[in-house]
């Protein structure tokens, strides 16, 4: 029998699926460490979406991988952004997960409201994708998940790439940007490989940022949060930066991944919460000047 891969069986459309398939096929599906995952006939992989090594891991020996919306997608307290964006960002996993397992085929059930361009990167790197012919109805908010046993934050926006530029650009371009554009709250300084992001000019970094070569990889930039007075550190968790280029159109993603605060969480939802939103906002603008304008010689001190 064929491995096939769900996103989850939590939701209603993962739920449908086990049933039609789980005598027919070999099923797999992603599940969170706090899932319960008794009582059905299908192999769980404790892997997380949002980290391409896992996904690749989880996708190893797998035959088939139907793509849909399923609540295991967004076990986060917080979730800064659009849905579709977030869509895109797993489909972008998925995809070059499947390209590196020589997975047959993605079946995208495709819905209502997620756009053409989420079947367009599942099969940007070479796997075939087949997408349903009839539209499933999302229900939106009212979808039940359940949601993270800690104060784990989201983030994932998507800008305009300015002409000329490299994703390598656009994540160098972020801090040094911090840097004059805030320049009265923020001031970043560069110490080796470590990027300190200072508040209103305090001795005590707000944040401790490394890039890390090692985990970026082709279009993708990773910077690993390594310290500071906002972060709470997590045993099983790394906060991180990431800029992603998307394939086929002059876009990437900026997100920000498993950050828990260290303040108390309506100290952040009052706080750093709505200032982080708008710091992203601006840089999305930022980045449409930037796209509608010829690119100057920026020059990082990360290099």
């Amino acid at each position: 029998m064929k491995n096939v891969l769900l996103m989850g069986v939590n939701g209603r459309i993962g739920q449908n699926l086990y049933r039609e398939l789980k005598d027919v096929y070999n099923l797999f599906a992603f599940s969170s460490s706090n899932q319960d995952d008794t009582n059905l006939d299908i192999t769980f992989l404790k892997k997380d979406l949002f980290i391409l090594p896992e996904v690749e891991k989880a996708l190893d020996g797998i035959d088939i991988v139907i793509f849909f919306e399923d609540p295991i997608m967004r076990l986060n307290r917080q979730t800064q952004g659009r849905f579709d964006d977030l869509y895109v960002l797993l489909a972008d996993n998925i995809a070059r997960a499947s390209y590196a397992n020589e997975v047959e085929q993605i079946i995208f059930v495709g819905d209502e409201v997620s756009s053409d361009y989420t079947a367009e990167v599942l099969g940007a790197y070479g796997t075939e994708v087949k997408v349903t012919e009839t539209p499933i109805k999302r229900y939106g908010k009212n979808l039940s998940y359940k949601a993270s046993d800690y104060n784990n934050v989201r983030s994932v926006q998507r800008a305009p790439f300015p002409e000329g530029w490299h994703i390598k650009d656009v994540g160098r371009y972020y801090f040094e940007w911090l840097n004059s554009i805030l320049s009265d709250m923020v001031n970043v300084e560069y110490e080796g490989q470590l990027i300190k992001i200072h508040f209103a000019k305090r001795n005590h970094p707000a944040l401790v940022v490394e890039y890390d070569a090692e985990s970026s990889y082709d279009g993708v930039e990773i910077y690993r949060i390594k310290g500071g007075g906002l972060s709470r550190k997590e045993m099983n968790k790394t906060p991180r930066f990431e800029f992603r280029e998307l394939p086929g159109c002059k876009e990437f993603i900026m997100a920000l991944h498993d950050f828990e605060p260290k303040s108390s969480w309506s100290t952040y939802l009052l706080t750093q919460a709505p200032l982080y939103a708008l710091v992203n906002r601006i840089y999305q603008v930022e980045m449409i000047i930037n796209s509608q304008a010829p690119r100057s010689n920026n020059q990082s001190s990360t290099d």
